[in-house]
């Protein structure tokens, strides 16, 4: 190491890194990386099957980290959710649109029942066009009605779906986020399980007169209240307010609130998730992790032997760091921009 950082006799006072071979193949490593992201990173990468899963992981790991920062319980996987995500997703994309309500008058909860889950309350979160993550996290978190959602006490279990498909004639991404609070499920009694299965004795007959069956009790009253909105227009994503369903109350021994058979804990995306999902962060990382190892080499070539100095190799070290600057700076203007939603 100490030949390709440490100035010193054995390499002629001139670090093997900041020397010009070294610092052409850096520079072009750098630009090749770049070319790759600029060409059109939301196109190669979406066309795979495992950007939709990775993307989704990646959401689920970003709500829950800001529902965490607040202090709330994150939320749960739910296959139904997931399920229900999806064929959102797949929706909008055979059918070409991007909103709430289909074109055929399918409104968010539709999907909820279709894959029978059950809510008190729900929740739904859209966005398209975006090629990172990140950037949708951050939109929906921007904005005050998807902000609402993900931070809603309320909710305990999530799911989350992406879809390949094209906006205004482009290749896009579709995002599906759901919300909900499943419903009361039906607890039987063992004990009156137990004495339904006892076979019944006969009567003795005696001159007790008989008494009046009691009545029946009254059935529980559902009521459901429903609140929209229209969509407030802003930069690739959209929100729905929730549908709330309350019952009246139930007897203790006939209805429980139980967490949902299909919920499970959602799993943190590894590190290649992360990276895949978020392409313009990743070359930025390795770019600032360049810049910082030639920023470390360069301050050991000046100030180690400060009366023996090369200009050639002074000026490959902050080539490669100016490089690296700029492609940050450059980054910082693609991928983010979503669309309107009128």
């Amino acid at each position: 190491m100490r030949y390709y950082f440490i100035p010193h006799k054995g390499n002629d006072h001139r670090p093997h890194i900041l020397r010009p071979k070294a610092v052409l193949l850096v520079c072009l490593v750098a630009i090749v990386a770049q070319s790759a992201f600029l060409i059109d990173s939301s196109v190669l990468i979406p066309r795979s099957r495992l950007f939709g899963l990775i993307v989704a992981t990646t959401l689920v790991d970003g709500t829950n980290a800001a529902r965490s920062a607040d202090g709330l319980s994150p939320l749960h996987e739910n296959a139904l959710l997931d399920a229900a995500a999806q064929e959102k997703a797949n929706d909008m994309v055979k059918n070409n649109y991007f909103a709430h309500t289909s074109p055929s008058g399918l409104s968010p909860w539709y999907w909820f029942e279709n894959v029978g889950y059950n809510f008190t309350s729900a929740g739904e979160n859209l966005a398209v066009n975006f090629s990172e993550s990140s950037d949708v996290t951050a939109a929906w978190m921007n904005s005050p009605e998807h902000r609402a959602n993900i931070m809603n006490a309320g909710y305990t279990e999530i799911g989350m779906a992406t879809a390949q498909g094209t906006y205004d004639g482009q290749s896009a991404i579709y995002v599906v986020e759901l919300f909900g609070a499943p419903a009361a499920a039906p607890i039987f009694s063992p004990v009156a399980t137990a004495q339904a299965a006892t076979p019944p004795v006969a009567p003795i007959a005696t001159k007790t007169p008989s008494k009046p069956a009691p009545k029946p009790a009254p059935s529980p009253i559902t009521i459901v209240t429903t609140t929209e909105s229209a969509a407030v227009a802003i930069q690739g994503a959209a929100t729905q307010t929730v549908r709330t369903t309350a019952s009246a109350p139930a007897p203790a021994s006939a209805l429980s609130l139980v967490p949902s058979a299909s919920a499970a804990a959602v799993p943190q995306s590894n590190l290649v998730q992360q990276a895949a999902a978020d392409p313009r962060h990743t070359v930025d990382y390795f770019y600032f992790a360049l810049a910082i190892v030639f920023a470390i080499a360069l301050g050991m070539d000046i100030f180690i032997k400060v009366r023996i100095q090369h200009p050639q190799v002074i000026l490959g070290g902050m080539l490669v760091i100016l490089i690296a600057g700029l492609f940050i700076v450059l980054n910082q203007h693609f991928g983010g921009a979503g669309v309107v939603v009128l």
